[in-house]
Order: C-alpha cells, then sequence, then structure tokens
C-alpha cells in the first residue's frame, strides 16, 4: 500500500502539469491570434495578409433555448421592404445591406415604434454564404431546410433577447430544421452565448493569405485538420463562389408585426 501511494501521487501531480500547460498553450494561441490580427490592423496590411480562424456552430431550431425577461414594448418580425432604407445606416453599409436582399437574405429586427432595436440576417437554402470569403477563404453552402444566420447586432437592452425568443418561432414558419453560423474563435462573450442558447460547435475554419496564395484548412469536431472541399454535417465548404447558382428570396417581408409579450 505504501509504495502505491507515492506513484498515485505523482500520477496526479502529472495530470495537474499536463492541465495547465494546456491552459497555458490555449491561452499563448489566443493571444498570440489577437496581437497578430492587430498588427494587421494598424499596419494596413490588409491587401497583402489575412488571417481568420472561426468556429462553426449548428443547431436544430427545435433545441434553441429562449433565456431572460422579455420587455413588453417590442416587436419582432421581418423587415419590410420600406424598411430597408432603415437598415442600412443601422448596419453602417447600406450597400452591403441592398447586396444581401438581392441575394434573397432576410433581416429579422426587433423594434420599439419606429425605431430598430436588434437584427440579425438569414439566408434560406438553398443558398450560399459568401460575403466573409475574403477574410475567411472560403463560401458555406447549405441545403433546403437549412439556414446561415450572420451579422447579428442589438442596441437596446432586451432587444437581442426578445429577437432570440422568436427566431425558433419563425424559423419552424419558414420550414428551417437547422441552423448554422460562425464565429470568431476568440470572441468568448459571443461562443459562450451561443452555446447557452443550444449551439454546439461542429468545426472550425482557419485560412491565411500571404499576397495572393490562400491557405484554408477546416476540420470537423474532433477531427484532423483538412484541405478544402469539405462537407460538415449540411454545410459545404468550397473554395470558390458558384457563379451560375441563383438563390431564391425567401421570408414573409410583408408579415405583419408580432408582439412579443413579457415573462
Amino acid at each position: 500500500m505504501t509504495s502505491r501511494r507515492p506513484s498515485t501521487a505523482a500520477g496526479k501531480a502529472n495530470l495537474l502539469v499536463k492541465a495547465v500547460r494546456f491552459a497555458r498553450s490555449q491561452g499563448i494561441r489566443l493571444t498570440l491570434y489577437r496581437v497578430v490580427r492587430r498588427l494587421i490592423g494598424i499596419c494596413r496590411l490588409h491587401k497583402m495578409l489575412r488571417l481568420c480562424c472561426v468556429d462553426v456552430f449548428a443547431a436544430s431550431v427545435s433545441e434553441l433555448k429562449c433565456h431572460g425577461r422579455i420587455p413588453r414594448a417590442f416587436q419582432v418580425r421581418p423587415a419590410r421592404e420600406e424598411e430597408l432604407p432603415q437598415l442600412g445606416p443601422y448596419f453602417e453599409n447600406p450597400e452591403r445591406v441592398r447586396d444581401r436582399v438581392q441575394r434573397g437574405a432576410v433581416c429579422t429586427i426587433t423594434v420599439a415604434g419606429e425605431e430598430i432595436c436588434a437584427g440579425l440576417w438569414l439566408s434560406f437554402g438553398p443558398n450560399q454564404h459568401a460575403e466573409d470569403r475574403a477574410d475567411v477563404g472560403c463560401v458555406f453552402r447549405f441545403p433546403e431546410g437549412v439556414a446561415w444566420s450572420f451579422d447579428g447586432k442589438g442596441t437596446r437592452w432586451g432587444a437581442w433577447g426578445a429577437l432570440m425568443a422568436r427566431l425558433p418561432e419563425y424559423l419552424k414558419k419558414q420550414g428551417i430544421r437547422e441552423v448554422f453560423l460562425m464565429i470568431e474563435c476568440d470572441n468568448r462573450e459571443s461562443l459562450d452565448g451561443h452555446r447557452s442558447s443550444g449551439y454546439r460547435r461542429v468545426g472550425r475554419v482557419f485560412s491565411l493569405r500571404i499576397l495572393w496564395p490562400w491557405l484554408c484548412l477546416w476540420k470537423p469536431e474532433g477531427g484532423s485538420w483538412r484541405r478544402l472541399p469539405g462537407q460538415i454535417g449540411n454545410l459545404r465548404l468550397s473554395r470558390d463562389v458558384d457563379e451560375s447558382f441563383v438563390a431564391t428570396p425567401r421570408g414573409e417581408t410583408e408579415e405583419s408585426p408580432v408582439p412579443v409579450e413579457a415573462t
């Protein structure tokens, strides 16, 4: 018995050392990633050098969770055509908003009176998301019954929570069974928030561009790194945009407001 105690203690100490080293290595990687990204921005090297690492998340619509108290004054619904001029300044890029609408994307918004307080863009499959290709290095394609969620924003307390509370109902109404999104790997607040809402990480994409050549790698959760093209569940990853692809606009842009009542 006495001869085994030192061995057991040494084993525990060894596991502790490995755990500490692993935690430090993760911190060092994220810190280095942030520093390099910051230097690229400060030195204005975007045309010559790009570095990006994103986590791909997915959730079954039936498993999405709702949290928090919802203020009674809010209404959550798809943006109407006459509200598109407001969406441009809200998302700080009118040209990009117009391009999204032309590609069939729908913006679900939270409004209080006439004020937009939160917004989230959705593309319904079959479709492709190529807007972030310059940074991420790849295009995401998804089939019927799958949606891509992107560029969410909240500017008033409770507005984002109200939008998230109504999102599952809206997606089900559009015939969506699964939703995908991506989050930059060092955005801890967003990563934790989406996990608590029912999303799970299903993969990661890493891209590096020096001058023109791209290095773009992807891996499924628990898998190894691979080159494009690839497949993560219902999500297809490719390097190039399919120019022949034409998205079919969906979403009820003329839907009457749906009041969100307090809980």
